[in-house]
């Protein structure tokens, strides 16, 4: 990414803005899943995600949109690959014993998604809510195990993305947030805030186990935020699409010129991935494209 991180005449550095013109949002999602139509059929109730075109029996991978297949920019769409490969989107948060999500979703009606899953047979956690009356959040897995949270934390001027973006489901709106696990957190900020022009909630601190980033840019327009997670899991985020055999990504970042981008990170000596992936220091696998999904303009 050298190759474009240069300075204007006034010797003003000028990265910053031309990431933020190159890397506004996340366009997709990948999960693996074992039976497609299954998959299909599950986001569809569960978290209101709707196929793209007509179904066929013949198809190993499906894109999903949210906001009843309308889609909305800066929200990304769910790619399903059917496969064989066992792994799924989770990792075991190894310091304080419990399972991570992957995919955090936003609602604005926590207890009432709760109990929408428990009446459907979801994989939920189990909460008591007199208890925890506050409670912000919890976690589930969907129909092949992969690790969803869902939460009612607004962040970084969401508020406004909540007015903006349609609503088909009751209680499923956006994604929120997807968590990656990286072993060393201030090598893992660098890297992500330099790659993407990230930009770090809050005042790093010495004793951080994890960090908020986002997209400057895309914070207001429901753009999901980056939570790394640091762990010594040797989970990563990466599946095999046992069609293929390719590694799929499982964030795909929008960039309008995939060859320039790719080009930087050549430059950089990022480990690649085929044409339009790659990998971070921790071996999660992402990747580039320049589709532009339904709704979401350029």
């Amino acid at each position: 990414m050298d190759d474009f991180m240069n300075h204007d005449g006034s010797g003003q550095n000028i990265e910053r803005e031309v990431l933020r013109a190159i890397v506004p949002r996340i366009a997709t999602i990948e999960i693996p899943v074992s039976d497609l139509r299954r998959a299909v059929e599950w986001y569809g109730v569960m978290l209101g995600a709707e196929l793209q075109g007509e179904w066929n029996d013949e198809w190993t991978t499906a894109m999903l949109h949210f906001q009843g297949g309308s889609g909305a920019i800066g929200v990304p769409s769910l790619y399903l690959v059917q496969t064989d490969d066992t792994r799924r989107l989770t990792f075991n948060n190894m310091k304080h014993g419990y399972i991570q999500s992957i995919i955090d979703l936003y609602t604005h009606d926590l207890k009432g998604y709760y109990w929408f899953l428990k009446e459907r047979g979801v994989d939920v956690n189990e909460v008591d809510w007199e208890q925890e009356p506050h409670r912000q959040g919890f976690g589930f897995r969907d129909c092949d195990g992969n690790s969803f949270g869902v939460c009612n934390v607004e962040l970084n001027g969401q508020e406004e993305a909540n007015q903006a973006i349609p609503k088909s489901h009751p209680y499923v709106w956006r994604v929120a947030g997807i968590e990656i696990p990286v072993t060393n957190l201030k090598k893992a900020i660098a890297w992500y805030t330099e790659t993407f022009s990230m930009k770090v909630l809050g005042e790093p601190d010495d004793d951080w186990e994890a960090a908020m980033l986002y997209l400057d840019g895309g914070e207001r327009l429901g753009v999901p935020n980056l939570y790394l997670v640091e762990n010594q899991d040797e989970q990563r985020l990466a599946f095999t699409n046992t069609y293929t055999n390719v590694t799929h990504s499982v964030i795909d970042f929008y960039n309008a010129n995939v060859e320039q981008m790719m080009s930087g990170l050549r430059s950089r000596n990022v480990e690649m991935n085929g044409v339009s992936g790659f990998f971070d220091p921790d071996g999660n696998s992402l990747s580039v494209c320049s589709a532009v999904h339904r709704g979401q303009v350029k």
